[in-house]
């Protein structure tokens, strides 16, 4: 039976759907359900509760210990119960399987006497279990005993899955995650009805599955010797014994768990643990830096296959699933090109170059994968030589992977970098921890479609879903990954699970609400920078004016501000002029309840603004901020060096002269400049300030030899200030660059970079 036609019986049925006081904001699940009707009235849910059944399987056995355990902060007495009986005492939930439902993941849900979910199959009674919970009170999802009755209204709702591949994705290399932690990320993606579990295990940063096969691959693989620099041992992996376990826990959470094993690149750790499966005899060792080696595994040696394919047959024992991810991303070929046995290779099998070798090599995995029974799923570059047979395409540099694949018969799964990148900064980098780049607020997550328009209907059906992706370069704990997850998880399982006709972001918006009282619950360490003031300047150089817009994510939501000397808010209309040095301070409101905290910067409209400033050595056309103007707009830089307020000199010194166009006395002289050790980004070794009256001849008024600051910490702000108290037409100010990054650094003998915000002169 469609859905549809299950609407349709509840209403012959005599189901009461008629209008009532209530509406349908009174409900606030995600992801969004296909259909929610209110009747009259409500309904009390008392803390004796018999959980009604006849369903005997294990899977329905999941059901009930997982909502034993959801509701044990609520419930006084849980029995259990075959059939309505008469017998019952308190409020019942009533499970029933149903054969009408077309498809195994929708469910039925109603509350009118009693609480009853139906569905085809268990899958889809555990997604009516955690519509349910979300009809809950948010302290459901907490420890804390909920003491008084929970009264529900009285609704029917009608729900089932857009895609069936609904995915998130875990790097657990760059930064190794503890299987508890993995566990509650599992639960994550069960809150917003996913059902797969992308389990990045290998990379070149390390190895993190227990082969027993090839014990050096944890012995060595998983270990490396530092991180960027800092000088400490970090490594972890999971055995086999707790990757089963959490297998098994995802299986009791209707989800299937995708390992990801890297070939023929990224492949770093493998090597360093057993050399002989690559081009060169090394020697290897496990990455220490993030980024893209050359050194992958050899496709021109059969004992690579061997090593390969004796790798995946422990995991394939181990993971149950249709699935086996094998990367096949980022792989240069620079060792291919000069290795007599690829080039052997490529004589032997006709092929016409490197990329035809990947192919090669993909195909062979796959007829190996697919001799066990599971299907091969990879980045897209392994469209690159052509496709093996059977392949199934993550789409992420785009989506043209996903449309060439599904325009050629390939399924695909659309991953882009663009919507689905949960690495990227969700709000402006000054408000934001330290993240890998890019900007990829919750709007855009949940604007995203994943069935592109250049498919037509039959090439469309190769397009399965979607997936968010996690990668945890800059996500050192668990913590920062809650972070960057939530709420973003939320707008993605709208996309993924609601139907594109029931989603409405200013809805979506409303629930965020709910949605976070139940993450704090859970104390999940979510983001609420969907509330953020963004503060947008406008500088122009014509005019020579400073303005300041303030901009929001939500519309429904008003902006308020002050300026630092004021008391009182006001309602935020038209862009603020500066024309003065001021704070201001904005927070976004919803009626008289504040949102957000508030966000402040400072400005200020000194002695040297827009004055004219004379460039002995050039900024880099990287990071220019203003241009010429970039020193005196009256605008200072936050920590992050991508903020664009930061004026950068790769390997020259700064050297400028600003002249303030007559004799004026100067008290006071500030600037900060910037170090951030990961970028090659240091304080320069010296700092100089001196004045003139002619712009010829200058006398030095400050002097800095800064300090060695290399172990203070990767980002921060050196200030630097002097009081001169003396009456110039001309100050210079001199930065000397360090030049080649210092011996210990990640980028040692690598060029290195001066960055300097706004010169303030007063």
């Amino acid at each position: 039976m469609t859905i549809k036609k299950v609407i349709l019986s509840i209403i012959f049925l005599g189901v009461s759907i008629s209008c009532s006081s209530q509406t349908a904001s009174e409900v606030n699940i995600i992801p969004q359900p296909i259909s929610i009707k209110y009747a009259t009235g409500s309904f009390v849910l008392d803390s004796e509760i018999t959980i009604i059944s006849d369903v005997k399987s294990e899977e329905f056995d999941f059901i009930k210990n997982y909502l034993q355990n959801s509701i044990e902060n609520f419930t006084r007495d849980l029995t259990f119960s075959e059939s309505k009986n008469g017998s019952t005492s308190g409020s019942f939930i009533e499970f029933i399987l149903d054969e009408s439902f077309e498809n195994a993941e929708d469910y039925f849900l109603t509350v009118n006497e009693g609480i009853t979910i139906k569905a085809k199959s268990s899958i889809g009674l555990f997604y009516g279990v955690q519509s349910l919970l979300q009809l809950l009170p948010s302290e459901i999802y907490g420890n804390e005993k909920i003491e008084d009755e929970i009264i529900l209204p009285k609704v029917t709702i009608i729900d089932g899955p857009r895609f069936n591949y609904r995915g998130m994705h875990l790097d657990v290399c760059r930064h190794f995650f503890p299987v508890d932690f993995v566990k509650k990320y599992i639960d994550f993606l069960a809150m917003h009805k996913m059902n797969k579990f992308h389990w990045h295990l290998t990379e070149d940063q390390g190895w993190r599955i227990e082969i027993k096969k090839y014990p050096k691959l944890t012995e060595v693989g998983a270990y490396r010797n530092e991180t960027m620099g800092d000088g400490k041992k970090y490594g972890g992996f999971y055995t086999q014994e707790e990757i089963v376990e959490v297998v098994n826990y995802a299986k009791s959470r209707f989800i299937d768990v995708i390992p990801e094993i890297e070939m023929p690149g990224h492949a770093l750790a493998a090597l360093a643990s057993y050399p002989e499966y690559a081009c060169t005899d090394g020697p290897f060792e496990v990455a220490t830096e993030w980024g893209i080696f050359d050194d992958i595994y050899c496709a021109g040696k059969e004992e690579t296959f061997i090593f390969i394919e004796n790798i995946l047959a422990e995991v394939i024992e181990l993971f149950p699933g249709e699935y086996v991810h094998i990367g096949g991303d980022e792989a240069p070929k620079t060792k291919w090109k000069n290795c007599k046995d690829c080039q052997n290779k490529i004589r032997t099998e006709g092929l016409k170059d490197e990329h035809e070798l990947q192919s090669y090599f993909i195909r062979r995995i796959e007829k190996f994968l697919s001799s066990k029974g599971k299907k091969l799923v990879g980045w897209d570059e392994i469209l690159e030589g052509g496709l093996a047979p059977q392949a199934t395409v993550m789409s992420w540099r785009g989506t043209e992977g996903g449309i060439a694949a599904a325009k050629s018969g390939h399924d695909a799964i659309m991953t882009p970098t663009s919507y689905c990148y949960f690495d990227y900064y969700q709000s402006k980098p000054e408000t934001e921890p330290i993240s890998i780049g890019g900007y990829l607020p919750i709007s855009k997550v949940y604007g995203y479609e994943p069935i592109p328009t250049e498919l037509n209907s039959d090439e469309a059906k190769h397009i399965l879903g979607a997936q968010a992706n996690v990668w945890t370069e800059y996500i050192p704990n668990t913590k920062h990954v809650e972070y960057m997850v939530f709420p973003r998880i939320a707008a993605m399982s709208e996309v993924v699970w609601s139907k594109a006709e029931n989603k409405s972001y200013s809805r979506f918006v409303d629930k965020l609400g709910i949605q976070f009282k139940r993450y704090s619950s859970m104390d999940v360490n979510y983001s609420s920078s969907i509330y953020n003031v963004h503060f947008e300047e406008n500088f122009d150089t014509e005019r020579k004016t400073l303005s300041l817009e303030l901009g929001k994510e939500v519309e429904q939501y008003q902006i308020r501000y002050k300026s630092g000397e004021s008391e009182e808010y006001e309602n935020y209309t038209n862009p603020i002029t500066l024309d003065k040095s001021r704070k201001i301070i904005a927070a976004l409101f919803s009626g008289d309840s504040q949102l957000s905290s508030p966000l402040q910067k400072e400005y200020f409209i000194h002695k040297g603004f827009v004055k004219e400033v004379k460039y002995n050595n050039t900024y880099h056309n990287y990071y220019p901020a203003n241009h010429q103007f970039g020193l005196v707009d009256g605008i200072r830089a936050s920590n992050h060096y991508a903020d664009g307020k930061w004026q950068g000199f790769l390997f020259n010194d700064l050297n400028i002269e600003i002249d303030l166009g007559e004799k004026t006395k100067i008290n006071s002289i500030r600037m900060d400049f910037l170090q951030r050790i990961l970028s090659s980004i240091f304080i320069p070794k010296s700092v100089e300030i001196l004045s003139s009256d002619d712009g010829v001849n200058y006398s030095r008024i400050y002097y800095e030899e800064t300090p060695d600051l290399l172990k203070k910490g990767e980002v921060f702000k050196y200030n630097i200030k002097c009081e001169p108290g003396v009456e110039a037409k001309y100050i210079k100010v001199i930065g000397e660059n360090i030049g080649n990054c210092p011996p210990g650094h990640s980028s040692e003998g690598n060029k290195s970079w001066l960055f300097i915000d706004e010169i303030i002169i007063e």
